[in-house]
């Protein structure tokens, strides 16, 4: 794979389509592609589109995300953008009404209490008691796929 590249880079191309330039390499290897990626789109007139499935590739690299899920548009925007957009979500099981529950998507419970994500314009409709932290891309792609919520 980082002799594709390696080759790729060497074509003065101005547009890199990628799947899975990452795929199969040890840490260290995928670091290196990602420096040597963020490194080609320094150039502003240059860009690189991938498709991955290693989210903390795309969290070093991404500027703008399109995520698919079950064959739809979930979302497509600045990285930041998505990353604002939700929160994650932890509290205890009597913490929430079934009117708050239903604002958590892919909420799941477990013996001392429960875990999930919320978009972050809901989170003032959660009770205090409800902690709310930043959220990375994996988990925001694990909870989408866990919820029952319908995205448009």
């Amino acid at each position: 794979m980082k002799l594709q590249i390696a080759a790729a880079l060497s074509h003065n191309a101005q547009l890199l389509i990628l799947d899975e330039p990452t795929s199969g390499l040890d840490p260290v290897a995928r670091d290196e592609i990602c420096d040597l990626l963020r490194e080609f789109v320094a150039d502003e007139s240059k860009s690189v589109l991938f498709s991955t499935h290693i989210t903390s590739d795309l969290e070093k690299t991404a500027d703008f995300i399109t995520f698919i899920l079950s064959g739809a548009i979930v979302f497509t925007g600045e990285k930041d953008d998505l990353l604002q957009r939700y929160a994650r979500v932890t509290g205890g099981l009597g913490d929430l009404s079934t009117e708050q529950k239903s604002l958590i998507i892919g909420c799941r419970e477990h013996g001392t209490g429960f875990e999930g994500m919320v978009e972050t314009a809901n989170i003032g409709n959660l009770p205090k008691t409800v902690l709310a932290e930043e959220i990375s891309l994996d988990e925001i792609i694990i909870f989408m796929n866990k919820g029952e919520k319908t995205y448009e």
